[in-house]
């Protein structure tokens, strides 16, 4: 069955600044990311599309760069959109030669969420539909391979369950049985709920402990003042939800 794609108009996207065309020769497969949009729920149609479009402003306005950076978006309702297009080199994967070697595709989660079968089995199609383009792109990574393997610099992009998904092959397109939402048990989604808990609070510590380097560096007593314990309970809740 064919996969529908939202057009660039579904989400009212600003022209591309220049596209780059993918180079076959040199693709190895696709690389799994997600927004890091914290803790929001997006599902809506409306509000997936005006996510869209801010994540558009962000890159081209704040970044400089050419256009969204990703190649193709699915959200939690399992609709497929078209950002770049499958056939344009992404610039979402840390360098130039990572973005020559892999596609980009965002799953619209945030910290915390687990992919819905429906999204499980659209990014399965666009998966496959990548491949149809380049046939020997046949690697699937989650992005924090991809960065850490081109450029030595880490990230937890796309999450732990999206993680766990990708190790188990649950993203291959070969994979036809469709997920059900249920097919998780109550010790698999207690195992992920406990690990994004964690990873939540490690990074308010790790916010809040970049922002006391910040203060420090200046010499703002004040806010070092009022930052130092905010900086330590937020580590003390994170140690204590990591080693449970």
């Amino acid at each position: 069955m064919s996969l529908n794609y939202l057009p660039r108009s579904a989400w009212n996207a600003r022209a591309s600044k220049g596209p780059v065309h993918l180079n076959a020769a040199g693709l190895l497969g696709t690389a799994i990311h997600w927004p890091g949009m914290g803790n929001r729920y997006l599902f809506a149609q409306d509000d997936v599309a005006a996510a869209l479009r801010g994540w558009q402003d962000y890159h081209m306005d704040d970044r400089g760069w050419s256009d969204i950076a990703y190649q193709v978006a699915v959200d939690l309702a399992g609709r497929a959109w078209q950002l770049r297009g499958l056939t344009t080199r992404s610039g979402a994967n840390g360098d130039a030669d990572a973005n020559e070697a892999y596609g980009a595709i965002l799953l619209v989660l945030g910290t915390g969420q687990t992919p819905t079968g429906a999204m499980i089995n659209t990014t399965r199609q666009v998966i496959a539909d990548f491949r149809r383009l380049y046939p020997k792109a046949t690697a699937i990574k989650p992005h924090s391979w991809v960065r850490t393997h081109y450029t030595g610099e880490g990230t937890d992009c796309p999450g732990d369950p999206a993680r766990a998904l990708i190790a188990a092959g649950q993203l291959e397109p070969r994979t036809t049985t469709p997920v059900e939402d249920s097919e998780m048990n109550d010790a698999d989604r207690k195992y992920v709920d406990d690990r994004c808990k964690a990873y939540a609070r490690w990074l308010n510590y790790r916010r809040l402990s970049d922002e006391l380097v910040v203060a420090n560096a200046k010499k703002d007593t004040v806010t070092v003042g009022a930052l130092s314990p905010l900086v330590t309970a937020a580590r003390e809740a994170w140690e204590e939800v990591a080693k449970s």
